[in-house]
C-alpha cells in the first residue's frame, strides 16, 4: 500500500459495500497520510483511505 493520495491505485474490494447506493464491489483509490509517520508504530498517526462507487459514482474517504 502506498501513500500518494487519492486516484493513486484502483484495487477492486468485493465484499466492500458503498455506503450510499449500498452496493458490494467498491473500489480502493489510495490513501494520503494527514499526520505522522505511518511505517512506524506512533499512536499519533492519522491516515485517510480513499474510496469510489462504480455503480453510482459516490467518492468517500475513511480515516483511521
Amino acid at each position: 500500500m502506498g501513500f500518494n493520495g487519492a486516484n493513486s491505485e484502483s484495487r477492486l474490494e468485493k465484499g466492500s459495500k458503498c455506503p450510499k447506493c449500498r452496493k458490494a464491489g467498491i473500489y480502493y483509490t489510495g490513501s494520503s497520510v494527514l499526520h505522522g509517520n505511518p511505517y512506524t508504530p506512533a499512536a499519533d498517526t492519522e491516515v485517510e483511505h480513499h474510496y469510489s462507487c462504480p455503480h453510482c459514482q459516490h467518492n468517500w474517504s475513511a480515516y483511521c
